[in-house]
């Protein structure tokens, strides 16, 4: 993706504002928004400072806009008649909902009162974060990883490293360094028996984590997603991950940083880095493109010291705040938050 490619987005985001249009922005706010869940924790919401940088951003791009901080408020707003299709677009950031419908309740009110919004759409949402269903889906690709579930069993011979995962979630839920274990095959699909579908085993992939944000862009027919460089995650003073994971603790404390995985894989002197770094690229908008994904997403790779990208997540609304792989890799380019943000906003058809 390159600069005039958001320039252009940023150019379109401003036409379509300018129209008489606000952006109605709603998310879940610790202590602002009551949960529906109690259980549900804390690191699932915006911090108010999270919130407030968003805020700020749509300031500085000059976005009129409203910040509601419950899907109940935006219903009854839309009851109402204070939230329209014909002067309002939604931005849906919230994260409530059970297992199946997480985040969705927000779109699918949209969707029935034919209010156009930014982001994925509830089927898209669904999807991605049932993880056998996209590995099924993006086979095609050559990006998949061996996925073993309660219909899926494993039968290879030997012991293999084997993550074990929420069968539905994102964001780390669940994960730690102990999710991953040496198994046969008996041995994973026992414990996929034992977990009556809550969980799905994967075949671990060694390597760097690698996240790459896409954004769709074009109009008409001539639309298509493009991809900024693939952002590398270190912790630990680690970019070569080897045998650990991006955790749920290290995920929900930002303890972990981004690096340019162009720059690392050239120091390492094996392999092609131009074609690594298109390849993933590449990999990443057919996937966005088979899942028929809207707008803007994440997709999350294990990357193998020889250059192989296997996907393991999907991030269909990701966090664009200050520490995300996005914001990073759009200052890479040379663009804001706030300019990133209003992107985003550009990539509405």
């Amino acid at each position: 993706m390159t600069k005039n490619d958001f320039n252009e987005l940023i150019k379109n985001a401003h036409r379509r504002f300018q129209k008489d249009h606000r952006l109605v922005v709603v998310a879940n706010v610790v202590g602002q928004t009551k949960k529906r869940d109690s259980q549900q924790p804390d690191s699932d919401f915006f911090s108010p400072q999270e919130i407030t940088e968003i805020d700020k951003a749509l300031q500085i791009a000059q976005i009129p806009h409203e910040v509601l901080t419950s899907e109940l408020d935006f219903n009854q707003k839309i009851l109402d008649n204070k939230i329209t299709a014909k002067c309002d677009i939604v931005w849906n950031l919230t994260r409530q909902g059970g297992s199946g419908n997480k985040k969705s309740l927000v779109t699918s009110l949209a969707d029935f009162n034919q209010i156009p919004y930014i982001g994925s759409s509830v089927e898209e949402m669904a999807v991605c974060r049932d993880k056998n269903s996209f590995e099924q889906l993006i086979k095609p690709v050559n990006a998949s990883i061996p996925t073993y579930t309660e219909t899926e069993f494993a039968s290879f011979s030997g012991k293999k490293q084997i993550i074990l995962k929420n069968a539905s979630g994102s964001a780390s839920i669940g994960l730690s360094d102990d999710s991953i274990q040496s198994m046969s095959a008996v041995e994973v699909n026992r414990q996929i028996k034992r977990a009556k579908g809550d969980k799905i085993a994967e075949q671990f992939i060694q390597g760097f984590e690698v996240e790459v944000p896409v954004f769709k862009t074009g109009s008409g027919k001539d639309r298509h997603f493009k991809a900024l460089s693939p952002v590398g995650i270190s912790f630990d003073n680690q970019r070569l991950l080897k045998q650990k994971v991006l955790s749920e603790t290290l995920s929900d404390t930002y303890n972990y940083q981004f690096y340019s995985l162009f720059d690392e894989l050239f120091t390492q002197e094996r392999v092609d880095t131009g074609l690594v770094e298109s390849r993933l690229i590449n990999q990443a908008c057919r996937i966005a493109e088979r899942l028929s994904l809207s707008n803007y997403a994440r997709i999350d790779f294990r990357v193998t010291l020889d250059g192989n990208g296997y996907c393991f997540d999907i991030a269909s609304t990701p966090y664009i705040i200050k520490h995300s792989s996005p914001v990073w890799g759009a200052a890479q380019l040379e663009f804001t938050q706030a300019e990133l943000i209003t992107a985003i906003l550009g990539t509405a058809d």
